[in-house]
């Protein structure tokens, strides 16, 4: 029986009286459903909201802390740290150690110290330590007072980071000479390097810090030592044009107490290469010419002795042996050599012969001795190459069969035309000692006799030589540089 307070309507009842018995209860089934449905997803998006209020507070008091760290605010410090981790990284992944110590706020981190902090929890190798070395907030009391805190606390003076930096390499960028004092007396190992090769001393010198590059060294620093592109000291200080700290390295003072004598031309015999005889004391003035050439003049005292055909083939490991430190100058001088031996030659450069000009003895004797001298820089530069080919020889390039035997041709041939050249030169060696020895060379030049078909013979060598000299230098030399 319905009650009378309850209307249904005659449709409603036609529809009610059309469901059997089981799909009433599926139909209740489905209602029961859907509004269980809602109601858990209702409970899980008031979860999601209370979960994302949790996080975004949590963040919040991360930033909170971040700048209690960073500003000394100890009282924020405490409140956080009652709930949680002191250990746990923040925000941008510090914790608050590090940010403490890249601060330098020393409250901050002797209450951390005090509450049993880790001093060496890094993110990724970089410690608390080495942001304070980093750092250039407060005074460098203050900083210092920081080191010796953490340092008594039991931070690493000699840890490294994934780039193998250690405390020291970021303090020479960053600290004054006081810091680096304190920091030295914990450092095991003065010349460590990180992955580029690169030592504290050239991190100080790549800042300009010459008042730190001089503690260093003081303290045993290694000025020799090269970083991963074979760089000094004094390379990096050369190239940048930092005065004060080549003077530092002893540099300057060197060049300026150097003292050699340069070779002069007193007769004709010191035109001839063969013929000098340089001693230990002295340098050869083409030498001192081609290093001023080269700008590299400051260093012609290492070549005292060394004539011109020994410096023409020199390599980096005879420079190194003779002292010249520095790398890139070393670079800078085998470039330059190896322009002057690939330099097209000219026959102008001994100087052309006029044929209508009178033409002594004397003459001929220069025209010699200048031929004398290109001969000798012809077998220089063949010595050059052949040395760069055993060197190529020696590093596994790969050469065909066809080159192999274009470089040997050309090899002998310009082999062979310098043995000719040689051999005439000797020739005339040989004729000038014997007109030296004679006190009396023959009729005099006043003396009026017959007509007589004679050969000038100083003409008619030197423009063999220079003939040969040319052929010489234009074709076969010239062929096997650009080959």
């Amino acid at each position: 029986m319905i009650p009378k307070s309850i209307k249904i309507s005659d449709s409603e009842m036609e529809s009610d009286e059309d469901f059997s018995p089981m799909e009433k209860c599926s139909e209740i089934t489905r209602c029961y459903t859907q509004d269980n449905l809602v109601s858990e997803n209702m409970n899980t998006y008031n979860q999601h909201e209370d979960t994302k209020k949790d996080i975004d507070k949590e963040k919040i008091n991360e930033h909170e802390m971040i700048n209690a760290c960073s500003m000394g605010q100890l009282e924020i410090v405490i409140k956080y740290l009652k709930s949680n981790d002191i250990n746990k990284f923040l925000l941008n992944g510090w914790t608050p150690l590090l940010y403490a110590t890249f601060n330098a706020q020393i409250n901050i981190i002797e209450y951390l110290i005090n509450n049993e902090v880790d001093v060496n929890k890094h993110k990724d190798g970089y410690t608390p330590l080495m942001a304070l070395c980093n750092s250039i907030k407060k005074t460098t009391e203050q900083r210092i007072k920081c080191l010796t805190v953490l340092i008594e606390a039991g931070a690493n003076p000699n840890a490294s980071n994934k780039l193998r930096q250690t405390p020291l390499m970021f303090a020479c960028m960053s600290q004054e000479v006081e810091f680096i004092i304190e920091l030295i007396k914990y450092v095991k190992n003065i010349n460590a390097f990180d992955n580029r090769k690169q030592t504290a001393l050239m991190y100080a010198t790549i800042a300009n810090k010459s008042e730190i590059v001089k503690i260093l060294i003081e303290n045993a620093a290694d000025i020799t030592l090269t970083d991963f592109n074979k760089l000094t000291v004094y390379d990096i200080a050369s190239m940048k044009g930092y005065d004060k700290i080549l003077s530092l390295l002893n540099f300057n003072k060197e060049e300026s107490t150097n003292i050699y004598n340069l070779s002069k031309v007193y007769n004709w015999k010191d035109i001839f290469p063969s013929l000098i005889n340089i001693d230990n004391q002295t340098v050869d003035s083409d030498v001192d010419t081609l290093l001023y050439g080269m700008s590299l003049e400051k260093y012609a005292h290492i070549f005292q002795g060394i004539n011109l055909k020994t410096f023409l083939t020199l390599n980096e490991n005879d420079l190194c042996r003779l002292g010249m430190d520095i790398n890139a100058h070393r670079m800078q001088f085998i470039e330059c050599l190896d322009k002057f031996h690939r330099k097209k030659w000219s026959i102008q450069s001994i100087g052309a012969i006029n044929k209508s000009l009178p033409y002594t003895l004397y003459n001929g004797a220069i025209s010699l001795g200048i031929l004398s001298k290109q001969i000798a820089i012809i077998g220089s530069s063949f010595r050059y190459i052949k040395n760069s080919l055993i060197k190529i020889n020696s590093e596994n390039v790969h050469l065909t069969k066809l080159q192999i035997s274009n470089y040997e041709q050309d090899l002998k041939k310009t082999q062979k035309t310098l043995n000719i050249l040689k051999n005439e030169l000797m020739q005339v060696k040989a004729l000038s000692k014997k007109i030296e020895k004679e006190n009396d060379i023959g009729i005099p030049a006043i003396y009026i006799g017959p007509k007589k078909r004679n050969i000038n013979w100083p003409m008619f060598l030197s423009i063999t030589l220079i003939v040969g000299i040319y052929v010489s230098k234009t074709i076969h030399i010239q062929k096997l540089i650009y080959h």
